[in-house]
């Protein structure tokens, strides 16, 4: 079968984009498309394997010299877990570990990985946090249709998100869940590695229907939601097929990028990030939280929290993050742990 018939029945049965496909296999559009060209064929081969999906059958490398410069790069992968798992099998030789990574991956070459999962770059662990964002996206199934956004519903399910009501003695997690997935985004739990720290959320597109993806340990509320909301918000700020990896403080994040000339990804990230403040408090809200100036006593928390209808945890973690309360003051026992 050749190249092209490969690529056909590929997209009509997993829903592949022709984007997501050269951004995977790190190819051109003319090199793909050309029938004779090796390159394509091998990295097309790597990232999908053969139908009998046998890792014998995976093209060879050139020479070892190249072997050896992507085998130091493919051991930098969780691969003893991957291996517990059963996505990478055990005691293969080094060519056959690095085609079942590249398979797993859905790679074609170290340009595919550093094109498809670019957000895990700027990373310490960029290869850890691509196989855990890899892990949710197989637990996601493709949609044969495109999404088209709601903006009004799911700005409405963000409000209710942040007020401190519960139903049916349900976690905050498990109405996330229904109620983004009532608007057509999927939000699911992976647990992480241990070779890394703890992500704390990612946003991506498994073809076209959004995901936003949490490690399945606890986090405060508050941090919870507004890593939910900066995912939401690249969502509906930004083009298709934005993702986003978010490591640590927002807020610390947006500051660092206003004082300094912000690449193109940071300012995505910033408008992501001014998105989620702006929903979790807006600024009239805030301004009137601080100008009470009693906002270090309980019962300011409390009252604002019911004017507001807002988790007294934000409220909180907002003052917190305007160095307005100590990060250890006895107000955190506010913050709940989703």
């Amino acid at each position: 079968m050749s190249l092209k018939e490969s690529i056909k029945q590929l997209q009509k049965r997993e829903h592949i984009t022709q984007d997501e496909l050269l951004r995977r296999l790190g190819c051109s559009r003319s090199s793909l498309m050309e029938r004779n060209s090796d390159d394509a064929q091998v990295a097309f081969q790597l990232a999908f394997g053969s139908d009998s999906g046998r890792i014998s059958e995976a093209p060879s490398f050139k020479n070892e010299e190249e072997l050896e410069k992507i085998l130091m790069w493919v051991r930098k992968f969780p691969i003893r877990a991957l291996q517990k798992m059963g996505h990478i099998p055990e005691n293969v030789k080094d060519a056959d570990l690095v085609r079942a990574v590249f398979k797993f991956m859905q790679i074609g070459s170290i340009a595919g990985f550093e094109n498809y999962y670019c957000v895990t770059l700027p990373s310490a662990n960029p290869q850890t946090y691509a196989a855990w964002t890899r892990l949710g996206e197989l637990q996601v199934k493709r949609l044969a249709t495109e999404f088209t956004p709601d903006r009004n519903a799911i700005i409405s399910n963000l409000k209710f998100l942040r007020t401190n009501t519960f139903f049916h003695n349900k976690d905050i997690r498990s109405i996330a869940r229904e109620t983004l997935h009532a608007c057509g985004i999927e939000l699911i739990e992976v647990e992480p590695f241990l070779t890394a720290p703890t992500p704390i959320c990612a946003f991506y597109w498994r073809g076209s229907r959004p995901v936003i993806q949490f490690p399945t340990t606890k986090m405060e509320d508050s941090k919870f939601l507004e890593a939910l909301f900066h995912a939401v918000g690249h969502l509906l700020l930004h083009a298709k097929h934005t993702s986003c990896l978010q490591l640590g403080a927002l807020s610390q994040q947006a500051k660092v990028s206003e004082m300094h000339a912000a690449r193109p990804e940071e300012i995505l990230e910033l408008e992501a990030d001014r998105f989620a403040q702006d929903i979790l408090l807006s600024e009239a809200e805030e301004c009137e939280l601080i100008c009470c100036g009693r906002f270090n006593e309980r019962r300011c928390i409390q009252h604002f929290s019911g004017l507001f209808h807002v988790r007294p945890g934000i409220l909180v973690e907002r003052l917190q993050q305007q160095g307005k309360l100590n990060r250890r003051t006895l107000l955190n026992d506010f913050k709940i742990a989703v």
